[in-house]
């Protein structure tokens, strides 16, 4: 049957199949549409749904993209149907039956609605049953998504109550016990359970621990809510007091399965768990779970046994946490504990017929008697188990099949199954992932086994050392075992040891505990495409990555990409750490397991079929970083070096990637720096100076994020000196360039660009007009005129008419914004007009709009300020589309110079405190001393001298540290109205000759503008 399931992670299934859909927006339009069942959602009611404030502009169309996306998941079991077109929106044609959560609450009514009886004790059990998980919708962080989920977790909690109370009045209070400790722990406010919890107490003869409930109950409610418990709960408590059977029961034993007599001799009950570990830590909640999923055991309601798998990856400990939960809850199985460890990951696993031959041994059946067959097998087995209270450890199991002939058909028995896979399809069985512990979990664990003492002499590096093991538990263990064997060790040169990513593997082992060996098997346990797949996703050594990269690593589409990563997903070999800006799901692969598969892909996979894969991702990535540029704020696709080779990907991925570019730039930094250096330090120096070039594009760029920057240029500058590729490194240095002139390190700017002149000469002529722009836009900087423009016109002359729009329009950018500063108004405006005219023609909104607002200023400076103002909204525009924040700062800035030339000085005032703000945040040293420069220019304006003092002084310094002397000249003009004001006229007086003496040297307009002011 199809079926849509909320009530835990959204998921679709079909018969026992889920079926993907393809990212986190799709599933919230699904989500949003079976939560509003049988309703038309509009399209413009989807988008607030599913984006809530946050939508892009192009959430309309995105909202089709997605509803197709879902259709055609759904088509694959041929339910296209499902979500139909109904203007102005969509509806799900779905029975209320296809919902669990309709299923529930339709459950929930009719077992509130049968009475005290056996039948509304099932009703609601079945309704309870349908849970997967702690909370609805899990992995929807939407409005719509947390609302209902906050309405099915109250229903739940109703039904919860419903059934306790449904459990005491059939007289089964003891197995009411270990359930209501648990939701009493996690409601601690809730008044009506902990009321059914003391009367479960009290009628297990437990009165002091039934008056102790009502204690903290009573204290909690004061402490947390400044009251008393309520009427009700002060009855049972007086019940409790005066042992008032008429309020409380008489405390009926609860009614068990009894097992039928045997005959013959007596013999022991069979207990094949392995001894528990002695050192067993933590994993409370988990043992809570298990043991309590266990003691359902005995209740009389069940027609089937409670069932338990235990998912995770090697080395999480999952068998330890069964058996220690085995000897825990042993008294619920008197008939027997029974323990097949089934080597899912052995070359040749248990077979069924096999593994119930050993447990119809071990309960006694002779062995000459044993059928062949598994049919007669399981039968026999169902026979003898049927009738007994048995709990059965199913170890290491494979796959559902493997598991369902060894399963106990009646409800005195329990399950415990451990699996490195879900086993999502196992009829009926409560599942636990497990994952690792929390750092003070497993920093008690190193401490029990290397011994007391050990680690607290270094917890620093104790701590390393649980993080170096990725807080693996066996890994943790083995750490801990080889300090124990080695008294003469400090745990600080086992961390030394663990620290090489290459070595550590080797390291973790201690007697027959070996981490390879464990990682190894759970390896050996993927089929041929799971294992490839998990080789090549841990070739790079990626810290996370999205499920597309496996399309070109494993060259295949995406939809089946996406298929191979849940894959391994479901069978614990990556993690699923959260969503992205674009709205994907972001994985990770174990650092000890991406170590092991790692090594693996270099023993199994040849250098050449590594090389294609590695060189068919860096393909796509280019492709999406070169378009992601175009897309993105802040004009970075002018940085973007034309890449060697690009490998796009479907139109749909692309287009659901790239909505929002500055998100993909954002999600894809680290995995880009991890390429560039994987592809430097293999040979592949093309790939690796390619990459580097998708980073200048990318956020490092835009938000100041220079490390990145840094790093990859640094690896791919080594990579490409080592294959004497002369031009690679002559890009590489218009990189490093570039990137000290985002730091407003201006000279070494320079002297990069220079670096890569020389190495251009001879080899790219385009390459030469680059560095000679590079060079010219420092001294631009630098405020040293005449140099600059000496060099813009010699670039614009290397790039000829041939020379792409954008490229031409930058340099007559450079050339307009040099007339300005020097004043010569016609010559600036020609040059900037031309630029514009070719930023427009290549489409480049953020040369537009850089342009706009230069233009504004030529009109600022000669005082037509409303022209001024009409170009700077127009370059406001340009850039709030493009939501580039650096623009807009800039552009207010202007815009907010010439609001207080013309007297509008509140408005400029609440513009300028938007553009520190951002400065500061960017650490963006030149805007935040422009900035406070104007700030000080608006307190002289509003006669506040005293006021305009600090941020005309804090800019002059920050002027001085990027040894900008034009623009600190600017600045101390400004500060000698401050001290003239003071009365320090001799101060003033020199100031402004220094600053004049300044203008002149560097030929800047205020040589002659500011002439006459001195003179006066």
């Amino acid at each position: 049957m199809f079926e849509v399931r909320l009530l835990g992670p959204v998921e679709v299934w079909e018969g026992g199949r889920r079926v993907p859909l393809g990212g986190s927006r799709p599933l919230a339009v699904l989500a949003s549409l079976v939560v509003h069942l049988g309703e038309v959602v509009s399209t413009e009611r989807l988008v607030d749904l599913v984006w809530d404030e946050d939508a892009p502009a192009t959430a309309g169309a995105l909202v089709a993209t997605h509803v197709s996306a879902v259709r055609r998941a759904l088509a694959r079991v041929g339910a296209a149907e499902v979500i139909r077109t109904r203007p102005p929106g969509y509806l799900t044609d779905l029975a209320p039956a296809q919902v669990d959560a309709r299923r529930f609450e339709e459950l929930l009514a009719a077992g509130r609605s049968a009475g005290r009886t056996e039948e509304a004790a099932g009703l609601l059990a079945e309704a309870l049953g349908l849970w997967r998980g702690r909370e609805a919708l899990e992995g929807l962080g939407q409005s719509f998504a947390r609302i209902e989920s906050a309405r099915l977790a109250e229903l739940r909690l109703v039904a919860e109550e419903e059934s306790f109370g449904l459990a005491l009045d059939l007289d089964r209070a003891d197995a009411a016990i270990a359930p209501l400790l648990g939701h009493v722990a996690a409601h601690p406010l809730r008044e009506r359970p902990r009321g059914q919890l003391m009367t479960a107490l009290f009628r297990a003869g437990r009165v002091s621990d039934a008056l102790r409930v009502f204690q903290e109950g009573r204290t909690v409610l004061r402490e947390e809510l400044g009251i008393d418990p309520g009427p009700e709960l002060r009855a049972v408590h007086q019940a409790v007091l005066t042992h008032d059977t008429g309020v409380l029961g008489s405390g009926r034993p609860a009614s068990l399965p009894v097992p039928a007599p045997r005959s013959g001799r007596s013999r022991p009950a069979p207990s094949h768990l392995p001894p528990d570990i002695a050192d067993f830590v933590g994993r409370a909640d988990q043992v809570t779970w298990a043991t309590e999923l266990l003691r359902g055991v005995g209740d009389s309601g069940r027609t089937a046994p409670p069932i338990g798998v235990i998912s995770g990856r090697s080395g999480m400990g999952k068998t330890a946490l069964a058996v220690h939960v085995g000897h825990r809850t042993a008294e619920l199985f008197p008939d027997g504990r029974l323990f097949v460890d089934l080597r899912a990951a052995d070359t040749t696993p248990l077979e069924p017929a096999d593994a119930l031959a050993r447990l119809l041994r071990a309960m006694g059946v002779e062995p000459d008697t044993l059928p062949s067959g598994v049919e007669e097998l399981t039968g026999l087995y169902r026979t003898h188990v049927g009738h007994r209270r048995v709990l059965v450890v199913l170890d290491n199991a494979s796959g559902e099949a493997h598991v369902r002939p060894l399963l106990p058909p009646g409800p005195g028995s329990a399950v415990l199954v451990t699996s490195r896979r879900r086993l999502v399809a196992l009829e009926g069985a409560a599942h636990l992932d497990l994952a690792v512990p929390d750092e003070a979990e497993a920093l008690d664990l190193l401490r029990r086994v290397a011994g007391e003492g050990r680690t607290g002499t270094e917890p620093e590096r104790a701590a390393e050392i649980v993080a170096l093991c990725g807080r693996l538990p066996l890994a943790v263990r083995i750490a801990g075992a080889r300090l124990a064997a080695r008294p003469h060790w400090a745990p600080g040169r086992l961390a030394g040891r663990l620290r090489d990513e290459r070595r550590r593997l080797n390291e973790l082992s201690a007697g027959d505990l070996e981490l390879r060996t464990s990682l190894e098997l759970g390896y050996t346990d993927l089929d041929p495409q799971e294992r490839r797949a998990l080789r090549r996703l841990a070739l790079l050594e990626l810290p996370d990555f999205a499920a597309w990269i496996a399309a070109p690593l494993l060259d295949i589409g995406t939809e089946d990409a996406e298929e191979a990563v849940e894959r391994l997903v479901d069978c614990h070999f990556i993690d699923v750490i959260g969503v992205d800006g674009t709205g994907l799901p972001r994985y990770r692969i174990h650092d000890l397991a991406r170590e092991h598969a790692r090594e693996r892909c270099l023993s199994e996979e040849s250098a050449e079929d590594r090389a294609a894969a590695v060189l068919r991702l860096a393909g796509s990535w280019l492709d999406l970083a070169r378009k992601a540029a175009a897309r993105g704020p802040g004009g970075a696709a002018r940085y973007f070096p034309e890449p060697a080779a690009v490998r796009p990907l479907d139109p749909e991925t692309e287009e659901s990637l790239l909505a929002r570019p500055a998100a993909w730039f954002a999600a894809e930094q680290a995995g880009l720096l991890a390429a560039v250096t994987h592809c430097a330090e293999h040979g592949m120096a093309r790939a690796a100076r390619d990459l580097a070039g998708a980073l200048i594009a990318s956020s490092a760029a835009l938000y100041n994020q220079f490390d990145a920057w840094s790093r990859a240029h640094t690896a791919a500058m080594a990579a490409v000196r080592r294959g004497g590729d002369t031009e690679g490194e002559a890009w590489l240095l218009v990189g490093l360039g570039q990137l000290r002139y985002e730091q407003d390190r201006f000279e070494d700017a320079y002297a990069y660009f220079a670096d890569a002149l020389r190495l251009f000469e001879d080899h790219a002529p385009d390459g030469c007009a680059v560095a000679l722009a590079g060079m010219g836009t420092a001294r631009r900087e630098q405020a040293r005129y005449p140099e600059a423009l000496e060099l813009l016109e010699a670039a614009l002359e290397r790039y000829g008419g041939t020379a792409d729009a954008g490229s031409r329009a930058r340099v007559l950018y450079g050339i307009g914004y040099v007339h300005r500063e020097q004043g010569r108004g016609p010559a600036a405006r020609q040059a900037l007009s031309g630029a514009l005219d070719l930023y427009r023609a290549a489409a480049d909104r953020h040369g537009e709009g850089l342009t706009l607002r230069s233009l504004a200023l030529c009109d600022r400076a000669e005082g037509r300020y409303q022209e001024a103002e009409r170009l700077l909204h127009d370059a406001l525009r340009v850039f709030t589309r493009l939501q580039d924040t650096f623009g807009v700062m800039y552009t207010e800035q202007a815009l907010a110079k010439v609001e207080l030339r013309t007297g509008r000085t509140e408005e400029a005032g609440r513009r300028l405190a938007r553009c520190l703000a951002v400065a500061r945040e960017r650490q963006d040293r030149f805007g935040e001393a422009l900035v406070l420069r104007t700030i000080g220019e608006l307190r002289l304006a509003d006669g506040d001298t005293a006021g305009a003092r600090e941020p005309l002084e804090h800019a002059a310094a920050l002027w001085a540290e990027l040894e900008l002397p034009l623009w600190r000249a600017r600045t101390v003009w400004d500060l000698a109205r401050v001290w003239s004001a003071d009365g320090d006229t001799e101060a003033a007086r020199g100031a402004r000759a220094e600053a004049l003496e300044v203008f002149r040297a560097l030929g800047g307009r205020e040589a002659r503008e500011r002439r006459d002011d001195l003179l006066s």
